[in-house]
């Protein structure tokens, strides 16, 4: 808008008008909310599969509780955060927190605060009093500390299964791009080559079975190891996490796999999950594998790293690499000679808005599993 004073033009800037939109799971399950002006596809992030799969949480016990919370600016909608309830075990306790993920602005109104916004609401709401999350960006992070999360660190590592696509991504194509990952993926070979030796003896003590239904002492199994502190994982939560998928792309998938002894005795699981990308930074067309979930009954007799090495051969042989974390150093070694590599670490935050438990500072209190909070179903980070 331009006016006139002295004879010259000067602007009247107009203040946008931020307000924030709650979504509850009960406008959710009767598709009764309004989102009126979505012209940057935020509020779109609520597809069928994603609106399926919050219904489905077993968590979710509550329709007055938040499922989408939005940011509008002028009426249009500029960001967005998901949110779900989940459980943590302390002790023999059982306690409602919430978690979420998805968090979203538009670029043009990143400066705004508008990021800081929808992180403060999960801090601030009154809905629960505990919050919990994962997989944080290193802009994210930052945040959470400040407003006094505990923040758990875990190494996180990574075997690359094929090179080609990493090579392509450089630039390489057509003759010279397959002569170079024939050279690139020797020595990725010659580690599968000593891998299968590896497995093939574990097969001689141990059986794995892919499991559509999940057995009532995997999640026994889950959530009773010792630690004091742990997201619940209990059955109920397993099977969620196997039947939905929040993008519900053909090539996205989850499984679980139980792992019993030659007698037929369970000894422990493993469960695994798939997504594909048509572009992640420079990569293209891509499937990360993750390993999310595992226990054992006996760790002498079946450890962390046997569960990691019958789970990396259940992958589907165009996957470009395979994520797990894990906190115990003799699992560490044996990744590596596995052909793991450490990058960076994975983070879990927890934030106690009462200040009920003093010790959960305490990363060795806790049970920390790559598969907590929303991780099994969100590819980005927040």
């Amino acid at each position: 808008m331009g006016n006139t004073l002295g004879g010259r033009k000067y602007q009247i800037k107009i203040m946008s008008e931020i307000i924030s939109q709650k979504i509850t799971y009960k406008e959710l399950r009767d598709r009764s909310y309004v989102i009126k002006d979505d012209r940057y596809g935020i509020a779109a992030f609520m597809t069928e599969s994603v609106r399926q799969t919050l219904l489905a949480c077993p968590n979710n016990n509550d329709d007055s509780k938040t499922a989408m919370y939005l940011k509008l600016c002028d009426g249009i909608a500029v960001g967005r955060m998901m949110m779900l309830g989940t459980r943590i075990k302390v002790g023999d306790e059982v306690i409602m927190v919430q978690t979420g993920g998805a968090i979203e602005v538009h670029n043009e109104y990143r400066r705004k605060g508008l990021g800081v916004g929808l992180i403060m609401n999960c801090m601030t709401n009154t809905e629960y009093d505990v919050y919990i999350g994962s997989l944080y960006s290193t802009m994210a992070l930052p945040i959470f500390r400040k407003l006094n999360n505990y923040i758990f660190e875990i190494p996180q590592f990574v075997k690359f299964c094929n090179l080609r696509t990493m090579l392509k991504s450089m630039g390489m194509k057509g003759v010279l791009l397959e002569l170079c990952s024939a050279i690139a993926n020797l020595p990725i070979k010659c580690i599968d080559f000593m891998n299968r030796s590896r497995l093939n003896k574990l097969k001689k003590k141990f059986n794995t079975k892919k499991e559509t239904i999940i057995p009532e002492w995997a999640g026994r199994l889950a959530t009773n190891d010792g630690h004091k502190y742990m997201e619940l994982h209990d059955r109920s939560w397993l099977q969620w996490n196997l039947d939905y998928n929040l993008m519900g792309h053909m090539r996205d998938k989850q499984s679980f796999y139980a792992i019993y002894d030659k007698k037929g005795k369970p000894q422990g699981f493993f469960m695994t999950k798939e997504r594909f990308e048509e572009r992640a930074g420079r990569y293209q067309n891509i499937i990360r594998g993750t390993i999310v979930e595992w226990a054992t009954i006996d760790a002498n007799l079946l450890s962390e790293a046997d569960i990691i090495l019958m789970a990396m051969s259940t992958f589907s042989p165009d996957t470009f690499h395979i994520a797990t974390v894990t906190s115990d150093k003799n699992t560490e070694k044996r990744l590596k000679l596995l052909g793991f590599i450490r990058h960076g670490n994975f983070q879990m935050s927890f934030k106690d808005k009462k200040e009920q438990f003093k010790d959960a500072s305490d990363q060795n209190l806790w049970r920390l599993r790559y598969g907590c909070c929303k991780q099994l179903f969100f590819n980005n980070m927040i």
